[in-house]
């Protein structure tokens, strides 16, 4: 397995494929991470994202569409590896629009990814797969909607596969790992347990990015952006890994800390 393969497969529990529709996985009555349901890639567990959301709502009733935020502004002139960070961070926003059953806001969603697919060059390996989730939505076929994500998602890495981008691909794994952090922080954060916050836990997965970002090629490396992220992911490294159990003040900590890192490129933050 190359390193492109390992990096799109750290897409985590909001951007590796929707794999199990809600309901064909039975979820515990408790979080028992010793037989977590997931994939271990070089002895970190990946959770499967229908299995974490399956998990989540027998531990707790969620509010969903509460963390989804739309992004209306046009994308612009943006470095291209800023997009695709975006991009990723979109997909996540499609998932949680799922576990809400949002019409509405899976079809903005939708046409959202068609605009930075269009950016990135990636408009005709993903406009059917979009077209078919927002009509998809309309139907309330949710189903239908997570294969389509799920094949959303597959497009893109063999995409940039087929262009040998590993840089491009690491980039979308990191912004929908933020994104979907940041919704769970801010879910967790109003409903505290600490069998929920101990699936926020992921001190490798962080230094796999860590290293990542600190491998970055090009003008985007030293970019102000970039600086303020690479930070941002060593204060979540220090917090993972000072603290075995995490506090209801530390899912707070790390909330805060993603949103400010995903105000480089996702949100419009103090400096954009």
């Amino acid at each position: 397995m190359n390193c492109l393969q390992y990096s799109v497969i750290f897409l985590t529990f909001f951007t590796t494929a929707i794999s199990r529709a809600q309901g064909e996985a039975k979820a515990p009555d408790r979080i028992d991470l010793s037989s977590f349901p997931g994939q271990i890639v070089k002895d970190v567990v990946i959770p499967i994202p229908a299995e974490v959301f399956a998990v989540l709502d027998k531990v707790g009733e969620p509010d969903w569409e509460s963390g989804i935020i739309h992004v209306e502004s046009e994308v612009g002139v943006k470095d291209r590896g800023f997009l695709a960070m975006s991009f990723g961070s979109l997909v996540a926003e499609g998932f949680i629009a799922v576990q809400a059953q949002s019409p509405e806001d899976i079809q903005k969603i939708g046409r959202r990814s068609l605009v930075l697919a269009e950016a990135l060059g990636l408009e005709n390996a993903v406009k059917q797969h979009s077209l078919t989730v927002i009509d998809s939505a309309k139907e309330n076929q949710w189903q239908v909607v997570r294969n389509e994500l799920d094949k959303t998602q597959q497009t893109v890495r063999e995409t940039m596969n087929q262009q040998r981008d590993q840089q491009m691909a690491g980039l979308v794994s990191l912004g929908g790992w933020l994104r979907g952090t940041n919704v769970l922080t801010g879910l967790i954060a109003a409903d505290y347990s600490v069998d929920k916050a101990e699936l926020l836990n992921q001190p490798d997965l962080v230094l796999h990015f860590r290293e990542m970002v600190a491998g970055l090629k090009g003008p985007i490396k030293t970019s102000r952006e970039m600086t303020e992220i690479e930070t941002g992911l060593g204060r979540i490294d220090a917090l993972m890994r000072e603290n075995d159990r995490f506090s209801v003040e530390v899912v707070k900590q790390l909330h805060k800390i993603t949103l400010g890192m995903l105000e480089q490129f996702y949100f419009d933050g103090p400096g954009n």
